[in-house]
């Protein structure tokens, strides 16, 4: 559905139909093969079959799926989403298809449309289905309503749908950054593009990850405590005594020719009692 996202941008500087389309086309193309040589690559490392359908378009809806089957959605098989993605998207694609051919013929035609409102400065045109010939009113029916009523309510169902394949997608091959890439993919039609920045990482399970991620912080944690707790001299300091008290050594007495008691080896020879 990118490819009617380019379009619409190229609207913006063109009323002509054939270039909006022919803008849209390039553009969808260039991203279209980034992510289908991405998807190949994928496959061809993981060893999924029937690689060839990631160059077809709609089918490699589906492959999205093959390549994100090591993560689920709820227990949801990745698989059975997506080809519940890619069947939707076909039939939405149709739907778009007749809308654009709708406007484009009844925007040949020569009646004018009226004035329905205006948004961000720009009016909004329609078509009063009261004066519109009888052979044209399904496409000015087309035209007035079946953009706001029925398209655009189909277009956020598939963006759900999107949501989850590409939330299993990033999770596989983009496990840390897995919500960027899925808002990012859904915000902005570089879906292709970001599929090629991750072609070479190795798929995973999610849920592996965590435990293995938890784990690894653990021990971590564990390994800080050790560290935090342990003497930081790794030994006792006060084990070979205490480190301030002064060394107890044998001096002289200094007054121990007069008579000190500092010498006990023999008697003073000043002693009145030595006789």
């Amino acid at each position: 559905m990118d490819f009617f996202q380019y379009a619409s941008y190229a609207a913006a500087f063109t009323d002509t139909f054939w270039i909006q389309f022919l803008i849209g086309g390039l553009c969808f193309a260039l991203v279209f093969a980034f992510q289908a040589i991405a998807l190949f690559i994928i496959a061809s490392r993981e060893g999924y079959k029937n690689k060839w359908m990631a160059f077809i378009p709609f089918l490699n809806t589906y492959y999205i799926g093959v390549c994100a089957q090591k993560n689920k959605f709820y227990n949801m098989d990745t698989k059975k989403i997506a080809i519940a993605a890619a069947v939707y998207e076909a039939l939405l694609f149709g739907l778009f298809v007749f809308y654009y051919v709708a406007c484009y013929v009844i925007i040949g035609s020569d009646i004018d449309p009226i004035i329905k409102g205006e948004y961000l400065g720009e009016p909004i045109y329609m078509y009063d289905l009261g004066i519109v010939p009888s052979n044209l009113k399904w496409a000015a029916w087309v035209y007035n309503y079946m953009y706001e009523y029925i398209l655009s309510l189909l277009e956020l169902v598939f963006m759900l749908m999107r949501v989850v394949l590409l939330v299993c997608f990033f999770q596989t091959y983009a496990c840390r950054r897995h919500v960027l890439f899925t808002i990012t993919s859904i915000l902005f039609p570089i879906q292709g593009i970001l599929f090629f920045v991750v072609r070479n990482n190795k798929g995973v399970n999610y849920r592996e990850f965590l435990v293995a991620k938890q784990a690894r912080e653990y021990r971590i944690y564990q390994q800080q405590q050790q560290y935090y707790n342990r003497n930081p001299y790794d030994r006792n300091p006060y084990e070979n005594g205490n480190p301030y008290q002064r060394p107890q050594t044998k001096t002289d007495d200094p007054f121990g020719d007069f008579g000190g008691q500092g010498d006990n080896s023999g008697s003073s020879p000043f002693d009145e009692f030595d006789n």
